[in-house]
């Protein structure tokens, strides 16, 4: 009878329902995720901005009876809503739903964007590639287990954890919104922002984790996939601002292009004492409409501004003419095209 018997054997215990797989993969890859004190203290420090748009929603619901003094915060950057500040006046509990979701859309868009594009650049290039390097899919894939739920229990790992930075906070927000508001009405007029939250959160969740994971997966070494991940993020950025930025060109006799003669001396000084003393002083030249930057043109190039445009959407603030649609099936096409080639690549190396 040998000691150490290293055949298979049988397992006597009760198996974990099939549903369940993914959710036990996952269960390691987060508390191993916890582990790393960086990953703590980025934690905490996406949770800080909640203080701002819970701040001016508190400030909005307390001065509602005023609300000239928030025309100022509305029409200045990052907000720079000057249409919206003029609602806010004329009818404020009208235009509450609308500042409540952009307060929530500003935080989706400026810090957590960035928390995002950090968390996820110091999680999933690891997912799958140090599986690869350490051979540990071999011990996954020993047990039954497809490459589908080991692909769907990957993908929950970076979803808790952008979960705990977008949605959850977001909806602390919103909570807080409603528990300091002077009435409870608030509830009939905001009832649907959650939902919102939830879909806005899922078009950052699920393109995002699919992108990065895929990278992940087509290489061993987790730095080339990290380098992938960020270039991916700066040069789609980029590249956007450059384009937009470069096609635009002022109208023929705009201000840039007049260039008046210089007076002759005295002539200047005796035309405004002139209209001085008779109270005319005339319309000031009209000059041609300067034309609109055709935001929409480049944005698929930037996974940052598209997902901006698709959240906007959701939210119902997107103010730019072209239609969502296109960019809400770039995000699909790219998500699926992204889980495929994982899945193919997965099953490759378990058929070598």
């Amino acid at each position: 009878m040998p000691v150490h018997n290293l055949g298979y054997r049988g397992w006597d215990e009760q198996r974990v329902p099939k549903w369940l797989r993914p959710w036990i993969l996952a269960r390691a890859g987060i508390s191993l995720v916890w582990q790393r004190k960086l990953m703590r203290f980025l934690l905490m420090f996406a949770w800080l901005p909640i203080i701002f748009p819970a701040f001016f929603i508190f400030a909005f619901e307390f001065s509602i009876n005023d609300p000239e003094s928030l025309v100022g915060l509305l029409a200045s950057p990052p907000i720079s809503q000057p249409e919206l500040a003029m609602e806010v006046v004329n009818d404020p509990e009208a235009a509450r739903h609308q500042v409540w979701s952009l307060m929530i859309l500003t935080f989706f868009r400026y810090p957590q964007a960035i928390a995002m594009v950090m968390l996820v650049g110091l999680i999933a290039p690891m997912m799958i590639s140090y599986d690869l390097r350490s051979k540990a899919y071999l011990m996954y894939f020993s047990r039954p287990l497809t490459p589908s739920e080991y692909l769907l229990g990957k993908s929950a790992v970076v979803w808790f954890y952008l979960a705990m930075i977008s949605t959850i906070p977001a909806m602390v927000v919103y909570l807080m919104g409603v528990l300091l508001s002077p009435e409870l009405s608030v509830l009939a007029q905001t009832w649907d922002i959650p939902l919102r939250i939830l879909a806005a959160s899922a078009v950052l969740l699920l393109p995002t984790t699919a992108v990065a994971l895929c990278y992940s997966s087509m290489s061993s070494e987790s730095r080339y996939t990290t380098f992938s991940w960020f270039a991916t993020w700066i040069m789609g950025i980029v590249a956007y601002r450059i384009l937009t930025w470069t096609t635009f060109e002022p109208p023929r006799g705009s201000m840039r292009d007049v260039r008046p003669e210089p007076p002759m001396p005295g002539e200047f000084e005796a035309e405004f004492e002139e209209a001085f003393m008779e109270g005319d002083f005339g319309p000031p030249p009209e000059q041609p409409p300067w034309p609109e930057f055709d935001l929409d043109a480049y944005r698929g190039l930037s996974p940052y501004d598209t997902l901006g445009k698709v959240q906007a959407w959701v939210f119902d603030l997107d103010t730019t003419p072209a239609s969502v649609t296109p960019f809400l099936t770039l995000l699909v096409v790219v998500t699926v095209i992204c889980l495929w080639w994982t899945r193919r690549r997965i099953v490759k190396r378990l058929s070598v």
